[in-house]
């Protein structure tokens, strides 16, 4: 049974772990969809992340009886499963103006540019939710092996399309915004659409599968 506290007078945290896992992530994306259903007129947003829930209310709604309403909600029997995923291929150019920091991820972590390259797609990677900027998945399961700190100096503009990595994570930058990862290589997808919110290209509980492609390529599948 997760923990279940006020985060504020109009917002409840639903905590179901400190750990992060494909397990924990199935009970978050789980009751996300209960929630989003069963209370979509007590709720106006939910947020999820690595491991919690929250919740914004409707200014009608109480707080101390919707927490009573979620703690009833919890100690019933649910089957939570892990489900086939949704997996999205796609293509990275990790060639010249479109990787302006492997070189800086190479220097740190010691290894070839290939070896970058070879270790990034070959990882199984999972999207545990959308945050930061629209559309921005928060991905886990890279080979730790790549992780590297972020840039001192964030960048005023990424590119859309962007990959990159920060930390013990990678990433892509949907939409042109600023970001202080490191830029390893683009994509040609156009992967945010403001016209497709609810069928987004990159689904929280979605799998991506990296593969590399030349300058060609790029130019040839860009959208």
């Amino acid at each position: 049974i997760p923990t279940i506290t006020p985060a504020s007078d109009r917002a409840i945290m639903i905590r179901f772990s400190t750990e992060i896992s494909e397990n924990v992530h199935e009970q978050v994306s789980y009751f996300h969809k209960i929630l989003s259903e069963k209370y979509d007129k007590k709720i106006s947003n939910i947020s999820p992340a690595y491991n919690s829930l929250l919740i914004r209310l409707e200014d009608s709604v109480s707080l101390w009886r919707m927490i009573a309403k979620l703690k009833q909600l919890f100690n019933e029997d649910h089957n939570v499963t892990i489900k086939e995923k949704q997996t999205i291929k796609i293509p990275v150019c990790y060639e010249g103006e479109f990787a302006p920091d492997i070189e800086r991820v190479s220097s740190y972590t010691r290894m070839s540019i290939e070896e970058i390259i070879h270790k990034h797609t070959k990882g199984q990677y999972l999207i545990y939710f959308i945050g930061f900027s629209p559309g921005f998945p928060y991905i886990g399961g890279m080979d730790l092996k790549l992780e590297t700190p972020r840039i001192a100096s964030p960048r005023i503009n990424v590119p859309a399309g962007s990959v990159a990595i920060g930390g013990k994570q990678t990433g892509i930058y949907p939409i042109q915004s600023p970001g202080g990862w490191n830029i390893i290589g683009r994509t040609p997808l156009k992967l945010f659409d403001w016209s497709r919110l609810k069928k987004p290209a990159l689904p929280m509980g979605g799998r991506i599968e990296f593969y590399p492609i030349n300058k060609k390529d790029f130019h040839d599948n860009q959208v």
